[in-house]
């Protein structure tokens, strides 16, 4: 590709050398960089790439794109100046792949929790209509059957735009993705053309990166400020902060939610072990909906995806609600393990005290008699250590018996993160600690009774444990099932 069309409608303040050349690849990793490459100096969290600039050229990048010109001068290298490394990437990502977000039709799914899940419903009820799909998120890439590791919820604008440009050469039509805070903050999602956007929620998670919750909003908000007038903005209602989220778009908006304020209400809701059935109220007609998935958040995240699909695809509701019992919740999420005992273990990746709070409410609501709530959960090392003793309290809203364990402790000492738990739980003898997640929870099941549940919070589909600065294959489902009872 000739450097002049990478920079096509990239805001640059100053080209130093010739763009009449031709670049072989992008890189913002100066390791990665081979012969004719373009390097982008990225100012990361923690490290700058202009202090590899010099590395970079060593390895034959022939382009640096950089917000500040370095010190050395190098012969046949053309450097471009741009007042954001982050933007310019996210904008050369997408010409170097020819912007293949505009050939699809792109959802964005951004909120505390029901992320993942959300994506999930979106692209099965896209699938029953017959169209192919592709998912973007925390449990990886999905390509139509395939599937890839992903190492972050949203990848950077290079891989981003590389797997979109993969998902285009198979025929897929709809991409579903998850868009986190930390890559609308980053630019990770500039320059996709998202069709909708859906708000799930907001609650206290990454102040470790954010600082603040208003820092954090502002950052979720920024996916329905570069919507096009042409799209979609479908909010729950029911959490405040969407009217943060759209006070500034221009897309056009449904808001989905128990309160009266809603567009699409939900009212008369049920739910058992077996599911829920509800009704969506849209001006005079009510929609009743049966639906295998379990507890009172599901309803909510089943509600937006019904919108989603029926505004993105341009059909009646009541055509994607006949018959529901294909659906699923996404891997990881209020997934049930029925026991030999009799009891259930119910695997959840809740990790933030309002998921956690909501998933133990969930369990309660299914529990009859004198079965009890066992719940098992920790809390990750060198990560926000201010939501610790709110994870406690959520647990304890709702348990019976609590058993903390180990999440991910990475290189924080255990001690230190069980003393900020501890600190949050106010029943002495009703919890235990156990530092080893795979015998909290072998404790957990053995200690269980027929009608009890045991919910496993934090991990959901994840198959590793980070300790000290080494991933570990573990993964709570397996630790489950090896029980002998």
């Amino acid at each position: 590709m000739k450097l002049k069309q990478l920079l096509e409608n990239l805001d640059y303040s100053e080209v130093i050398g010739t763009i009449d050349i031709t670049i072989s690849n992008i890189q913002f990793d100066s390791r990665k960089i081979e012969d004719g490459d373009v390097f982008v100096a990225v100012r990361g969290t923690e490290s700058d790439g202009h202090e590899f600039i010099e590395s970079a050229v060593s390895f034959g990048a022939k382009v640096v794109v950089c917000e500040e010109s370095p010190k050395i001068h190098y012969d046949n290298v053309t450097l471009i100046i741009v007042d954001k490394a982050r933007k310019a990437l996210a904008r050369i990502s997408a010409n170097y792949y020819g912007n293949p977000s505009s050939e699809l039709r792109i959802v964005g799914v951004t909120g505390t929790n029901g992320k993942t899940t959300v994506t999930f419903l979106i692209s099965e009820l896209l699938r029953k209509l017959g169209h192919k799909t592709a998912i973007i998120g925390t449990t990886g890439i999905y390509i139509g059957e395939e599937k890839l590791d992903a190492t972050h919820t949203t990848p950077d604008p290079i891989s981003m735009n590389k797997v979109l440009r993969e998902v285009v050469e198979k025929g897929i039509g709809y991409v579903v993705m998850e868009v986190s805070s930390h890559a609308l903050e980053q630019n990770r999602a500039d320059y996709i053309d998202f069709d909708l956007a859906i708000f799930t929620n907001i609650t206290h998670d990454h102040l470790d990166y954010h600082r603040t919750f208003e820092a954090y909003s502002e950052a979720k908000k920024l996916l329905f400020d570069n919507l096009k007038s042409t799209a979609f903005a479908i909010v729950n209602v029911d959490d405040a902060g969407y009217k943060i989220m759209i006070s500034d778009t221009v897309a056009i908006v449904s808001k989905v939610g128990w309160d009266t304020d809603a567009d699409y209400q939900i009212m008369d809701e049920e739910f058992d072990h077996t599911g829920s059935r509800f009704t969506i109220e849209e001006g005079e007609v009510k929609h009743k909906i049966h639906s295998p998935l379990v507890a009172q958040f599901n309803i909510v995240n089943l509600s937006l995806s019904l919108v989603a699909v029926s505004k993105l695809c341009n059909v009646e509701l009541s055509s994607l609600i006949n018959d529901l019992s294909y659906i699923s919740s996404a891997p990881g999420r209020m997934e049930r393990i029925p026991l030999s005992n009799g009891a259930i273990a119910i695997i959840d990746y809740a990790h933030t005290p309002d998921a956690l709070e909501k998933a133990g409410k969930a369990c309660k609501e299914l529990i009859v008699d004198d079965a009890r709530l066992i719940t098992v959960f920790g809390c990750g090392g060198d990560r926000d250590k201010t939501k610790r003793p709110l994870m406690a309290a959520a647990a304890e809203k709702h348990a019976d018996r609590i058993i903390v364990t180990d999440d991910n402790p990475r290189t924080e000492a255990r001690d230190k993160i069980f003393a900020d738990i501890e600190k949050g739980l106010t029943k002495p003898g009703s919890y235990l600690i156990i530092r080893d997640r795979e015998e909290a929870i072998k404790e957990a099941v053995r200690i269980s009774n027929s009608g009890d549940i045991i919910l496993i919070a934090g991990k959901g589909h994840e198959d590793y444990q980070i300790i000290g600065t080494q991933k570990v294959h573990f993964n709570d489902k397996e630790v489950v099932l090896s029980v002998r009872l």
